[in-house]
C-alpha cells in the first residue's frame, strides 16, 4: 500500500509534535515536518507530499506566501492544503481558500480531526490509488452526513443543549445547521447570506428568522453560554459538536 505522505508546517515544536503523534498512529500516513515557510517550499519540490498541513503564521515566509508560491510555481501534483490558524475572519478565510486550500480549521483542535479530513478529501477527490482495492480497515470514521443524517444528529445536540422543540427557532437553527455544515466545515465560518436562505425558504423575513432564533436561544434554562453568544457563534458551535463527535 502507498502510503499518504504528510508534511507538518508548524513552527510549533509542541504542537507539530502532537499532530506528527497522533498521525503516524495510522500505518497509511507517512509523515515529515518544517519549521517555516522557505523549509516548507523546499519539501513540498523535494519530498512532493500529498498533503501539507499548514499554519499560517510561521517565520520567514508565512503560510498565505506558501500558498501563493503553490498557486504561481506549481503546476500539476500540487499537494492539498489543509491550513490552521486562530484567525477567523471570514475575508481572512476567503483569502485561503481562493489561493488554493481545501480546508480551514481554527486552534485549537482536536489532532484525530485532521486524520479524518485528510482520508475525506483524498475521498473527494478520487485519490483512490492511495487505497487498496478492497479498501482499508480504518481505525477512524469518515463520515460525510446526509442531510437526514444531519438533521438527526442536529437534533441530538440541540436537546442536549436544551433547546425546546416547540419554539419556531429550533426549526431555524437545524435547518441553518444542516444548509451551513459542509462549508463550515470547509472554511470555519458559515456561509454568506445563510440567514436570507432560511428566510426565504420559510417565506417570512431575515429579521423574524434572526429573532425566533434569538428567542429559542435565550428559552435555555440558567440562561447558558449559548443564550449570551450571537446567533451564529451559538450555531456554530453545535456544528462543531457534530464534527467533532461524529
Amino acid at each position: 500500500m502507498n502510503k499518504i505522505k504528510v508534511l507538518i508546517a508548524d513552527d510549533n515544536v509542541l504542537a507539530a509534535k502532537r499532530l506528527f503523534d497522533k498521525l503516524i498512529e495510522y500505518e497509511y500516513f507517512s509523515v515529515s515536518t518544517a519549521r517555516d515557510g522557505i523549509e516548507t517550499i523546499e519539501k513540498i519540490n523535494n519530498e512532493k507530499p500529498d498533503v501539507v498541513l499548514l499554519d499560517i503564521i510561521m517565520p520567514k515566509l508565512d503560510g498565505v506566501g506558501v500558498l501563493e508560491y503553490a498557486q504561481t510555481s506549481l503546476d500539476d501534483g500540487k499537494p492539498i492544503f489543509i491550513v490552521f490558524s486562530a484567525v477567523s475572519q471570514e475575508n481572512y478565510v476567503t483569502r485561503v481558500m481562493n489561493l488554493g486550500a481545501s480546508y480551514y480549521i481554527l486552534k485549537p483542535f482536536d489532532e484525530a480531526i485532521i486524520a479524518t479530513r485528510i482520508l475525506q478529501l483524498f475521498s473527494d477527490l478520487k485519490k483512490a490509488k492511495y487505497f487498496k482495492s478492497d479498501k482499508i480497515n480504518m481505525d477512524i470514521k469518515v463520515k460525510n452526513p446526509h442531510d437526514d443524517e444531519l438533521k438527526v444528529l442536529a437534533t441530538k445536540y440541540m436537546r442536549e443543549s436544551g433547546l425546546k422543540a416547540h419554539m419556531t427557532g429550533y426549526s431555524y437553527i437545524r435547518d441553518i445547521i444542516v444548509t451551513a455544515f459542509d462549508t463550515y466545515c470547509k472554511t470555519g465560518a458559515m456561509p454568506k447570506g445563510i440567514y436570507r436562505t432560511i428566510a426565504d425558504k420559510n417565506k417570512v423575513s431575515v429579521q423574524k428568522v434572526e429573532r425566533a432564533i434569538r428567542n429559542c436561544f435565550e428559552s435555555v434554562k440558567d440562561s447558558t453560554a449559548e443564550a449570551k453568544l450571537t446567533n451564529s457563534q451559538a450555531i456554530c458551535q453545535l456544528i462543531e459538536k457534530i464534527r467533532i463527535n461524529n
